[in-house]
């Protein structure tokens, strides 16, 4: 069996969409499947792998977090970001014999965005590369 769990958020749609095609091309050339889920947003990321690991008890061997959050003029930001890479840590302190990666771009503007979007390809290879890993 060799799924992958790709949930990505809602926000920035148009990146979003280029993070999942990378990722999915990366992962069919590796003869991976996937299920795509979508969340709102960032926050609800983990909670939404976990509830699909939990409905599939045994169905993938990894999760990808695709997201993107890009710094406003408020406190969110920290927030956002804290709380969704914290609830992505702890996942995968809970369920250790599946690999995750955390994808989720935090960005000061879209320049830097642009920038980092490519990144989503590596991390689909480490991706790939932890599995194995985690499968030897």
């Amino acid at each position: 069996m060799n799924k992958v769990l790709i949930v990505h958020t809602s926000w920035y749609a148009n990146y979003i969409n280029e993070m999942i095609k990378l990722s999915c091309k990366v992962l069919s050339e590796n003869k991976f499947s996937w299920d795509i889920s979508l969340a709102p947003g960032s926050i609800e990321l983990p909670a939404l792998a976990k509830h699909k690991l939990i409905k599939n008890k045994g169905d993938y061997v990894g999760i990808l977090f695709l997201g993107i959050v890009v710094r406003g003029e408020t406190t969110h930001y920290e927030l956002v970001t804290t709380e969704t890479f914290r609830s992505i840590g702890n996942l995968a302190m809970d369920y250790p014999q599946i690999s995750v990666i955390n994808n989720v771009i935090c960005v000061e503007n879209e320049n830097q965005l642009k920038e980092r979007l490519f990144n989503t390809e590596n991390n689909t290879k480490s991706l790939i590369k932890l599995i194995h890993e985690k499968s030897s």
